[in-house]
C-alpha cells in the first residue's frame, strides 16, 4: 500500500486588504490582515502511488487536476529544490473551499502540500518551503502556519499577530466569477489613490478583541461592482435582510459577514434563498 500523509487546508478572509502602490516588477504592493477558517479542503498525499492530480467534494468543477494546479506546482519546485522526484507522487484535493471566490483555496492546498512533503523529504527545510511558497502566490506563505496575520509586500512579508478570538463567520458565494479575476481587479484599481496602510495599522491596535463586519476593510470594494455586474443586487439584499455590512471577501466575488459566534445561524438563516451558497464556518488559530 502506498504510504499516505493528510491534513487540512484551511479557508481564509481579509480582515484588512490595501493596496498601496503598484512595485518595479508590475505587481502590486499589498497591506493585509488575514484570517484562516475552519472551512478546509482535505489533502491526501499518496506516496510510492501513480503521479498527478485527483479531485473530489463539492466544489470540485473549476479545480484543475493538472500540473498546472497550485498545489502540484508547489510539489514540484519543491521536488526540483530538494533532489526529489514527484515520479511516485498523486495529490488527492477533497474540495470544501469554493474556487476562484477570494477565500484562498488552492494557495492553502499548495502550502499543505509543502508541509505535509517535509515530513518525508529531509531537505525540505522552512526557510526551503517559505522560498517555494512565495514564488507561486501571494497567500501561500501566510498558509504555510495561518491563524492571524500581517502581510506585506507581494503578501510574503508576513508577520503573525495574536490569536483572534473565535468568531462566526457566513460565507455568501455567488454562482459567477472573472477569467483573470485578480489581474484585473488590480488594474481597475490602479485607477483609484492608492492605500496608506494606515486601516491595518489601526486594525491590529483594536483594544477589544471582537471584530465585526463594520472593522473589515477591502480595497477591491471600489472596483468590485464594476467588474460583477450581479454583485450590487446581492451585496443590498443581504444587508437587508441582515442589518448589518457584509464584506468582500479578497478579491471576491465571494461576500461574507463576521461576527459573534452565537449570530452566526441567525444570519445564516436569513441569507437562505439568495442567488448565493451559503456557508458557515468560524475562525480558528489552528
Amino acid at each position: 500500500m502506498p504510504r499516505r500523509l493528510s491534513a487540512p487546508a484551511p479557508a481564509k478572509v481579509n480582515l484588512v486588504l490595501e493596496v498601496t502602490g503598484v512595485r518595479a516588477d508590475g505587481f502590486h504592493e499589498i497591506d493585509t490582515v488575514l484570517q484562516t477558517l475552519e472551512l478546509a479542503d482535505r489533502v491526501d498525499l499518496l506516496l510510492d502511488s501513480e503521479p498527478g492530480v485527483s479531485v473530489s467534494g463539492p466544489f470540485a468543477g473549476g479545480t484543475p487536476a493538472d500540473e498546472t494546479n497550485l498545489a502540484w506546482r508547489a510539489a514540484a519546485g519543491l521536488a526540483r529544490a530538494c533532489g526529489e522526484s514527484t515520479s511516485g507522487l498523486h495529490i488527492h484535493l477533497e474540495k470544501q473551499i469554493p474556487p476562484a471566490g477570494g477565500l484562498g483555496g488552492g494557495a492553502s492546498d499548495a502550502a499543505t502540500v509543502l508541509r505535509l512533503l517535509q515530513r518525508a523529504w529531509p531537505a525540505a527545510t522552512d526557510a526551503l518551503l517559505f522560498d517555494i511558497a512565495s514564488g507561486i502566490g501571494s497567500d501561500e506563505a501566510f498558509f504555510l502556519a495561518g491563524g492571524t496575520a500581517r502581510a506585506r509586500g507581494r503578501g510574503d512579508d508576513v508577520t503573525h499577530l495574536p490569536p483572534l478570538a473565535r468568531h462566526g463567520v457566513v460565507l455568501f458565494v455567488p454562482p459567477f466569477t472573472l477569467e483573470r479575476k485578480t489581474a484585473r481587479m488590480f488594474a481597475a484599481l490602479d485607477r483609484h489613490p492608492f492605500d496608506t496602510g494606515a486601516v491595518s495599522d489601526a486594525f491590529v491596535r483594536l483594544e477589544s478583541g471582537n471584530v465585526t463586519s463594520a472593522d473589515v476593510f477591502n480595497a477591491f470594494e471600489r472596483v468590485a461592482f464594476d467588474l460583477f455586474g450581479e454583485l450590487a443586487a446581492l451585496w443590498e439584499q443581504l444587508e437587508q435582510r441582515i442589518d448589518e455590512p457584509v464584506r468582500l471577501a479578497g478579491a471576491g466575488p465571494t461576500l461574507f459577514w463576521i461576527g459573534s459566534e452565537e449570530r452566526a445561524a441567525t444570519v445564516a438563516a436569513a441569507a437562505l434563498g439568495l442567488a448565493c451558497t451559503v456557508i458557515q464556518t468560524a475562525t480558528t488559530s489552528q
